[in-house]
């Protein structure tokens, strides 16, 4: 390939590229198609991690209704479950106890005293966005646990979690303002992991980017105090105890010493508290239990998420696109779809590498640009060779027969370039024979009539045998074979359609009737090795071939007689077994020191193995 066009593939490769990665930059950047979005990093998480065994949920669930009743339970079985939890290091009831029951709210707010490690939920019915878009979402309305649980408990947390566009729960906020703005509320699971470490009540202070629990959690939250949940695995991951064993005889407290214990419901029966998450299968959803158990788990053991900024989620994008562009145009389609497909399989295990480090990807878009790419990079190509194609049917169309024209593929593109290339043909001058003498005693318009009726036929024999009709050289004709198509029986084509222009020339002539002017041709045929393609100047170029070749088979129909085919040792050596020649004395041609061996065509096989004759 030259400079010039191995530059125009690469500029034209990354262009495409680079404008296919500018449009998708544009859509991240509107971030369009969220749901997609979202859904597309899903992978990410870790469907069947391993949580531990610092976390235990006491459920709600079926067994536990059947013992202790229809929902929902008077108080007093939350003073015996309290009780039987006295050993866990922290009680975390995600139940909203918000109806006052005088007997049983007070006995319940005696034993939260009494244990100091209870944390009780609230939360806001509508969160309102601040006004100017930064710090915590404000609480318009609060529905909370009765005040003395409240009054009694160790801490008091929102339960509140961020739905995103498709409807899953990805985040948690950590941090919403109450009425007015005047104070803030913390998170559950903030409250849950301060009496767990006897953390001070103090508030949190706020880094750039980063809440602090107590000096012992710095936690990278978003502009609205929303914290990014690194879920460890599918619904039912957490060890879990049915309440209703949790009250039974055979119960130890003492299995729970320790533990991170969180109360709730968990019960595919009721849909109470149950939620969409990026590792729910099956449109099976994540008890809220266990979103908050996930959200602890995340903190506790720093498993921090932060979403890819939107400056890097552009730079990846415009580098899988330079990435295409500089190597798509260069392969096969493929090539080019096999490599495609491994530049998206390797972007999305650098995404799993990220997410380990903490970093969350999105790579809907980056996938996206990857495919875009490969498309309009082979779109593109299409288009080119198209157009290439439809430029050599051009060219060659009126040299060719139609069908050759039709099937002319880009297989040695230099063809049409200029300068051409080497390759071995077979090239043939036919000539009649005493036409000087004859055109002299003709007029002018005669002489043009009497050669359209020998042109068209013998045009004719060259297009049956895959021939090129190089140029008409006054009363003759130069054809070349091998060429704009590969064909390795040039020389039994070339052979052939000499015989079979001879034939045609005797045909027109015998229905001329032979009157004062009988028309012969002589035809030489040499093979070679010769340079062929496009060959002149900026104003003017034509497809011919040039070399010592050519100057011979033009030196051998000079010397044939009438009706006679000479061709050349070489084409002899190529068609041996096809022909019956008659070898001739070794001949001197002008521009050979030596003399040149030529055979005279008696007769060539025909498809059927039989021997044709020239005459």
């Amino acid at each position: 390939m030259k400079v010039g066009d191995w530059r125009k593939t690469l500029l034209r490769g990354v262009a495409t590229a680079l404008v296919v990665g500018l449009m998708v930059s544009i859509a991240q950047v509107l971030n369009l198609f969220p749901h997609w979005q979202l859904a597309a990093s899903d992978y990410l998480y870790e469907a069947n991690g391993d949580p531990g065994q610092d976390i235990v949920i006491v459920a709600i669930d079926e067994p536990s209704l059947q013992r202790l009743g229809s929902w929902p339970w008077p108080y007093d079985a939350y003073v015996h479950l309290l009780d039987r939890l006295r050993e866990a290091r922290v009680i975390g009831v995600d139940v909203l106890l918000d109806v006052e029951d005088e007997a049983g709210t007070a006995a319940l707010a005696e034993v939260t005293r009494k244990l100091g490690k209870v944390v009780y939920p609230v939360t806001a019915l509508n969160l309102l966005p601040p006004a100017d878009g930064r710090g915590p979402y404000q609480a318009d309305q609060l529905i909370q646990t009765v005040l003395p649980l409240r009054q009694a408990a160790a801490g008091v947390g929102s339960v509140n979690v961020v739905i995103d566009p498709d409807g899953a729960v990805r985040r948690m906020l950590l941090l919403i303002r109450t009425r007015g703005g005047a104070s803030q509320q913390e998170a559950f699971a903030l409250q849950v992991l301060r009496v767990a470490f006897n953390l001070p009540a103090e508030p949190i202070r706020s880094d750039t980017g980063r809440l602090n629990l107590g000096g012992q959690f710095s936690i990278p939250v978003d502009q609205r105090g929303a914290m990014m949940i690194n879920y460890v695995g599918q619904p039912d991951t957490f060890p879990t105890i049915s309440c209703a064993e949790v009250l039974s005889a055979d119960f130890d407290p003492a299995s729970l010493r320790g533990k991170i214990v969180l109360l709730g419901w968990i019960n595919a029966l009721w849909e109470i508290d149950q939620h969409i998450t990026p590792v729910s299968s099956g449109g099976y959803r994540m008890a809220g239990v266990e979103v908050q158990a996930n959200a602890i788990h995340t903190i506790l053991h720093h498993r921090w998420l932060s979403p890819q900024s939107t400056t890097s989620k552009v730079l990846t994008i415009l580098l899988l696109a330079l990435i295409c562009g500089l190597v798509l145009p260069w392969l096969s389609v493929a090539l080019s779809a096999g490599l495609t497909l491994l530049i998206g399989v390797g972007y999305l295990l650098v995404t799993l590498a990220f997410f380990d480090m903490g970093i969350l990807s999105t790579p809907f878009y980056p996938i996206l640009t990857v495919f875009l790419c490969f498309a309009a990079i082979t779109a593109l190509r299409f288009a080119l060779e198209q157009r290439e194609r439809r430029r050599v049917q051009d060219i060659f169309g009126r040299y060719v027969s139609p069908q050759v024209a039709a099937m002319l593929s880009l297989e040695d593109p230099r063809l049409v370039r200029p300068g051409g290339t080497r390759r071995e043909i077979s090239v043939l001058f036919a000539d009649i024979r005493g036409f000087t003498t004859i055109a002299e005693s003709l007029p002018p318009e005669l002489v043009v009539n009497l050669l359209n009726a020998y042109d068209g036929p013998l045009t004719q024999a060259v297009f049956e045998q895959g021939g090129f009709l190089d140029k008409f050289t006054g009363d003759g004709i130069m054809a070349l074979f091998g060429v704009p198509l590969s064909q390795p029986d040039h020389a039994e084509r070339a052979v052939r359609a000499a015989l079979a222009m001879r034939a045609a020339a005797q045909r027109v002539s015998a229905q001329r009737g032979e009157i004062e002017w009988p028309i012969r041709y002589g035809i030489g045929v040499t093979s070679g090795e010769a340079v062929v393609g496009n060959i002149g100047g900026e104003e003017r170029m034509d497809f011919t071939a040039i070399g010592d070749v050519v100057n011979l088979a033009a030196r051998l129909e000079g010397q044939a007689q009438a009706d006679e085919v000479l061709i050349s040792e070489h084409t002899y050596q190529l068609v041996r077994d096809k022909v019956k020649v008659e070898r001739l004395p070794p001949m001197r041609v002008r521009g050979k020191k030596e003399p040149v061996l030529v055979y005279r065509v008696l007769e060539i096989e025909d498809s059927g193995q039989g021997l044709l004759s020239p005459s």
